[in-house]
C-alpha cells in the first residue's frame, strides 16, 4: 500500500471551542473524534477531524465495506446471499482484518429487510463495532516517572540532572550501547525487556492490573454514554484526601485535577470544590478543546504537514508548537507534550503479496501452478490464516486456486484496510529518550546525544541549574495511519507498528559521496572518528566545525564536484 498522508494541519484552540466547533457532547456533522489523553496531572482533549480526498474519512470507510462486500460476492452479481456469507467466510474475513478471532457483533447479518440478501448497509452495521472507521490502540504505558536514560545520566543518583552530569553524556551512555554501534536504541533501554523488571511485575499483580486496565487515551464518543470516560478520569487522578491520604474518595479536587479553573467551577454544580462522577460527565459534555487536529489523507505519499494557529494567530497560554518534519509535529501545553506523526508510507500491500506468494508456493506440492485437493485443503486448514476462505478465493468456482486469485483476494483486503484509520498512542511518561529522539527512528545518534545538554537544560523551569523529574515534559507519542491486515502479516491483534514506535532497521541515508555512505556503518548520517578509515589528521581536516563528526555537507565539500559521487577505491576519500 502506498503512503496515506498528504498533509496535517494543527489548529490550536483558545480557552473554549469556537462557536462553529461543537463541544464533545454536541452532535456535529463532520464525524470528528474527541480523544482524552490522560497525562500525569491533567487530561488533554484533542478534537480529530480526518478528510480523505475532500471527503470525511467515514466515506472512505464505507468504500472499504463495499470492497469487503465485493470480496464476499463470489459470483460477482453485486449481491451477497446468506449462503455466500456462510458460517465461515464472514468471521474469517474479520479474523484477517483484526488478527484475532473477534466474534461479530451479531450472528445474523441479514436483518433489515430480512430478504436473504446482505446489503452494504447491513454489512457496515455488522462491521462497525469491530472494524469501524476509527481504531484506537496503544503501544506501551509509562511504568516509572523517568526512564533508564534518566537514571544513567544521573551519575550521583540524587534524582536530578545537572549540566556537568549532562556534559559527561558521551561517556555515561557507553554502557547502554550494548551492540557498540555508537547509537542508543529504544530496545537497549526498554524496561519491558529487562528480566529484573519482568520479575518485579510478576510480584505485583495490582501494579500489573493497573497498567493493563488504564489506557493512556480514551475516546469520548458523541451520542454515547460518558460514564466510562468519567470513571477513567477518577481512576487516573483520584489520589484521595482527608483522614486517609492516598485512599480514593471518588471525587477530584482542583489539586488532583489541574484543568482550567473556570471549567472546573462550571462543572462543580453543588459547589463543594470537588467533582464527582456526574459532575465529571457534565465537564466532559462542555470541556474546552485543547487542540483541534485536522488530518488530510490522499492515496499518494505527498504533500507537507503544516501548522497554523487559532483565531487571530494567538496560541493558548503555555502552548508551543514545532514542526519537526513533514507529517511530524510537536505540540506542548504546560508540562504535557504530544508528538503527532502521520504515517506517510506503508509496506502492507507488499507484505501481503509476499506472504500469500510464499504460502501458495509452499502449498503447491506438485508445482503445477494451482491448488486443488489436498493442496487446497492445506491452505484452508484450521490453523491457517486463510481457513474458511477457500471458496471466497476461488472466484470462478472451478475447484482450483491460482496464484492470481489468491493475490487478487489479498489486494481486496489491503484496499479495505485503507478505509480504517488507526490512531496509536504510546505513553512515554516523563521519559527523556522519546523527547531527544528528534528523527523518530527509536535510536539516539551521536548528533542527538551532543544536543542533549542544551535540550534537557531547557526544561529547568525554576532556573536552579538542576532538572528534576517534575520538570521533564509528560510525553505522548501519537501515530495516525491507515489499517493493515494483521491476520496475514502476523502482527497480532493490532495493526502494524507505526514507524515511530516499531523497532527500526537502520537504512543508509543514501546521500553524500560514496565513501561517506560506506563509512557511515550505523547509518546515522554522520561519520565518527571510529567509523572513519583514514588517518586522524585527515579526519580533522574534513571535520570543519570540530564537532567530532563528519556530516554529508563536510564530506561533499571535500570532493571535487566532477568526482563528488564517484566510487572510491577502498571506500576512502
Amino acid at each position: 500500500m502506498t503512503g496515506a498522508s498528504a498533509f496535517l494541519v494543527l489548529i490550536l484552540a483558545l480557552a473554549a471551542p469556537p462557536a462553529q466547533e461543537p463541544a464533545p457532547g454536541g452532535t456535529g456533522s463532520d464525524a470528528a473524534r474527541h480523544l482524552i489523553f490522560l497525562a500525569e496531572d491533567r487530561p488533554l482533549l484533542v478534537r480529530l477531524r480526518v478528510m480523505c480526498q475532500d471527503r470525511p474519512f467515514e466515506a472512505s470507510w464505507i468504500d472499504s465495506v463495499r470492497t469487503l462486500h465485493a470480496s464476499l460476492d463470489r459470483n460477482g452479481d453485486g449481491t451477497i446471499t446468506t449462503k455466500e456469507a456462510g458460517d465461515k467466510s464472514f468471521p474469517a474475513i474479520v479474523r484477517l482484518a483484526t488478527g484475532a478471532a473477534v466474534p461479530p457483533a451479531r450472528a445474523e447479518l441479514d436483518v433489515h429487510p430480512k430478504d436473504g440478501v446482505i446489503s452494504v448497509d447491513e454489512l457496515a452495521e455488522a462491521l462497525r463495532p469491530i472494524l469501524g472507521p476509527f481504531q484506537l490502540q496503544f503501544r506501551r504505558l509509562a511504568v516509572g516517572r523517568t526512564d533508564a536514560l534518566f537514571d544513567q545520566l544521573d551519575r550521583d543518583k540524587d534524582g536530578v540532572l545537572t549540566r556537568p552530569e549532562l556534559a559527561a553524556i558521551a561517556g555515561s551512555l557507553r554502557p547502554l550501547d550494548l551492540d557498540d554501534n555508537e547509537m542508543i536504541s529504544a530496545e537497549e533501554l526498554e524496561p519491558f525487556n529487562s528480566p529484573a523488571f519482568t520479575a518485579m511485575m510478576e510480584e505485583s499483580s495490582d501494579r500489573r492490573a493497573r497498567f493493563a486496565t488504564l489506557p493512556p487515551v480514551v475516546e469520548l464518543v458523541v451520542g454515547e454514554s460518558s460514564l466510562r470516560p468519567a470513571r477513567l478520569l477518577l481512576k487516573k487522578y483520584d489520589k484521595g484526601k482527608g483522614d486517609v491520604p492516598g485512599r480514593p474518595d471518588n471525587k477530584l479536587s482542583p489539586s488532583e485535577f489541574a484543568i482550567d479553573p473556570d471549567a472546573f467551577a462550571r462543572a462543580d454544580t453543588n459547589g463543594d470544590d470537588a467533582l464527582d462522577t456526574e459532575e465529571l460527565r457534565k465537564f466532559l459534555a462542555r470541556a474546552p478543546i485543547d487542540l483541534t487536529l485536522d488530518v488530510a489523507l490522499s492515496p499518494q505519499a505527498s504533500g507537507r504537514a503544516t501548522i497554523r494557529a487559532g483565531a487571530g494567530g494567538v496560541l493558548p497560554k503555555g502552548a508551543r508548537v514545532r514542526q519537526l518534519a513533514d507529517g511530524d509535529v510537536e505540540f506542548a501545553i504546560g508540562q504535557v507534550r504530544l508528538d503527532i506523526q502521520v504515517e506517510q508510507a506503508s509496506t502492507v500491500a507488499e507484505d501481503v503479496r509476499r506472504v500469500l506468494t510464499q504460502r501458495f508456493k509452499a502449498a503447491d506440492a506438485n508445482k503445477d501452478g494451482y491448488l486443488d485437493g489436498k493442496e487446497r485443503a492445506a491452505l484452508d486448514a484450521p490453523r491457517s490464516p486463510l481457513a474458511g476462505l477457500s471458496e471466497v478465493i476461488d472466484r470462478d468456482g472451478d475447484g482450483k486456486i491460482y496464484l492470481n486469485e489468491l493475490l487478487e483476494f489479498g489486494q481486496r483486503q489491503v484496499e479495505a484496510a485503507r478505509g480504517r484509520l488507526v490512531v496509536t498512542t504510546a505513553d512515554q511518561g516523563r521519559a527523556i529518550f522519546g523527547i531527544l529522539d528528534l528523527d523518530r527512528d527509536r535510536r539516539l545518534g551521536a548528533r542527538e546525544v551532543m544536543r542533549t545538554v542544551d535540550r534537557v537544560m531547557s526544561w529547568d523551569s525554576d532556573g536552579d541549574g538542576r532538572v528534576s523529574p517534575d520538570e521533564i515534559p509528560y510525553h505522548f507519542l501519537v501515530s495516525i495511519a491507515r489499517g493493515g491486515v494483521p491476520g496475514l502479516t502476523g502482527e497480532g491483534p493490532a495493526t502494524a507498528a507505526p514507524r515511530a514506535m516499531a523497532a527500526t532497521r537502520p537504512t543508509s541515508p543514501g546521500v553524500g559521496p560514496d565513501w561517506f555512505q560506506k563509512m557511515d556503518r550505523n547509518h546515522d548520517g554522520d561519520v565518527s572518528r571510529r567509523e572513519f578509515l583514514g588517518p586522524r589528521d585527515q579526519f580533522n581536516r574534513l571535520d570543519r566545525d570540530n564537532d567530532g563528526l563528519i556530516d554529508r555537507d563536510e564530506a561533499r565539500a571535500a570532493v571535487p564536484a566532477k568526482r563528488r559521487d564517484a566510487p572510491r577505491d577502498g571506500g576512502r576519500p
